[in-house]
Parts: structure tokens; C-alpha cells; sequence
């Protein structure tokens, strides 16, 4: 349990100009071995320092936030770790391209989604499989069961949590979250459960859940204590689907091409033989 003065210290990563903040979880549990096989770590290459959250969506596409993928971050020094929720007994494929959503507006912290192309294919198996995309808008105020997940920092000063935490959100009122951030769209997506509750930085990019479904992706919380009793944003994946399936569809044509090519050498490999 997380007392009020301990909250007061945290989060003081600032984002934006609009007194935002980089989010982690605050509150939450161990997250059960293999529940959540669709969970990423995005590490910086050199120093191995876990830096954000992310989700896989092929086996050859991450799915993000946008500000996790701006510089000074490049492929060449973000590692994208999976298969476990133990942070550093994971299984590491390197970054091939970083994709920032072209209309992405860090100050407003609007369309802050992203996709990271992998150099090679992820190996699937029962700890670290896709996350299918939601497949249809939902209102979510009041809703309860969202699911959020990630490696952020869980005490003020704190280091990073070595196990995967856990928790359990609530849909809040877009009308009423407009009362505490002025930008706030139906591109969006806002959570709260209670003080002491919530995300905060350190888990940026990390997915929102629901229903088995990836729903948001972890974009930003109020400037100051986390946890704090204010709602939590997180962009609202079902609005960037067609963006995300241009990237995940070209490349599965890619390969479909490779295939065919190859059957069609054999096929005439074998007419003349």
C-alpha cells in the first residue's frame, strides 16, 4: 500500500507542455507467469536499461508509443526483449526501423503511437505471442476490466521492478477527462481507479486491455504525484488500425512473394529435370 507521502515524490519526469507525464504503474501485482505473452520490453542496446513498454502484434511489428521512439532513440540502440515477465531473462531482437505516426504532436501528446519493424521474425511458443487489435470501437466510461501491464518503477526512488506488475483499471468519463487535460479527444482512451492507483513514468507504450483485445497504448498522466487521484491517458488503438495493418499486412505480402518465388523456381526446376 502506497501512502500519500511517499506518492508526493514521485514522477518527476515532465512531458510536454502540458504538465504531462511519462507513465509507470503504481499499485499493482506480480502479473501470473505467461498471462500476458504479448508483453515487450524496449531496451536502451548499450546500457540494457528497460525504457518503455510495448506490445507484439507480428512476428515482425511492435506496437508503441510514439514518444518512446523519438530521438535520441534509433534502431540501432533499441532492443526489443520478449518472452518472459522477468525483465532481464528475456529473449532480445534488435530494431530494424522505428515507425512515429506521421500526424504524432508531442506537445498536445496527440497520436502518440508507433511501431518498431524487427530485424528478423520473433520466434512464437506459449510466452510470446500477438495481441489481436481491438476489433471495434467501445465507449469504455465506467467500464471496469481494463487490463494494464508493465515494468515501471513502483515506489518513489524506487529501482525497476524485476517481475512484470499487474493492474486493473476502469473506463473514465472523456467529458469529465477533459476536465483535467484541455486536448483530450475521442482518439484517446482515460482510466482511473483510486489514489494510489494508476501509471505514472516508466511504462510508456505499455498496453491497455480488454476483453483479450489491445485497446490503448500508454501515453501520459498528470505532471506531479502519481497516482494521484487524477485519470490516466492512453491513446485509443481502434482509430490507427488501417495505419498499423498497412505495415503488418506489407509485410506479410513480402514474405507471401518471397514464397511464391521460390515455389516458382522449383516448379521449373523440376519441368526441365
Amino acid at each position: 500500500m502506497f501512502s500519500i507521502t511517499s506518492l508526493i515524490f514521485a514522477c518527476l519526469i515532465y512531458y510536454g507542455a502540458h504538465g504531462l507525464s511519462r507513465p509507470q504503474i503504481v499499485g499493482g501485482i506480480d502479473a501470473p507467469d505467461g498471462l500476458y505473452p504479448y508483453q515487450v520490453s524496449l531496451k536502451d542496446s548499450y546500457t540494457k536499461t528497460h525504457r518503455c513498454g510495448g506490445a507484439i502484434v507480428s512476428k515482425r511489428y511492435i506496437i508503441t508509443a510514439a514518444h518512446c521512439l523519438e530521438s535520441p532513440y534509433y534502431p540501432h540502440n533499441v532492443d526489443v526483449d520478449v518472452g518472459s515477465n522477468l525483465l532481464y531473462s528475456q529473449t532480445t531482437y534488435e530494431a530494424e526501423e522505428l515507425i512515429i505516426h506521421p500526424n504524432y504532436n508531442r506537445t498536445l501528446a496527440i497520436n502518440d503511437i508507433g511501431l518498431i519493424k524487427l530485424k528478423k521474425d520473433i520466434k512464437f511458443n506459449s510466452n510470446t505471442k500477438p495481441i489481436a487489435l481491438v476489433s471495434s470501437d467501445k465507449n469504455f466510461d465506467g467500464v471496469g476490466g481494463l487490463i494494464v501491464t508493465g515494468w515501471g518503477n513502483t515506489s518513489p526512488d524506487g529501482p525497476t521492478p524485476e517481475h512484470l506488475q499487474q493492474i486493473v483499471v476502469t473506463g473514465y468519463s472523456q467529458e469529465t477527462c477533459a476536465h483535467t487535460y484541455d486536448d483530450i479527444s475521442e482518439r484517446q482512451v482515460c482510466t482511473l481507479l483510486a489514489l494510489g492507483k494508476g501509471i505514472c513514468s516508466g511504462d510508456s507504450g505499455g498496453a491497455l486491455i480488454y476483453n483479450g483485445e489491445l485497446v490503448g497504448i500508454a501515453s501520459f498522466g498528470r505532471e506531479g504525484p502519481c497516482a494521484a487521484g487524477f485519470p490516466d491517458v492512453f491513446t485509443r488503438v481502434f482509430h490507427y488500425r488501417d495505419w498499423v495493418n498497412k505495415y503488418i499486412n506489407a509485410g506479410c505480402n513480402q514474405q507471401l512473394n518471397i514464397l511464391l518465388g521460390l515455389f516458382t523456381m522449383y516448379l521449373c526446376i523440376h519441368s526441365f529435370s
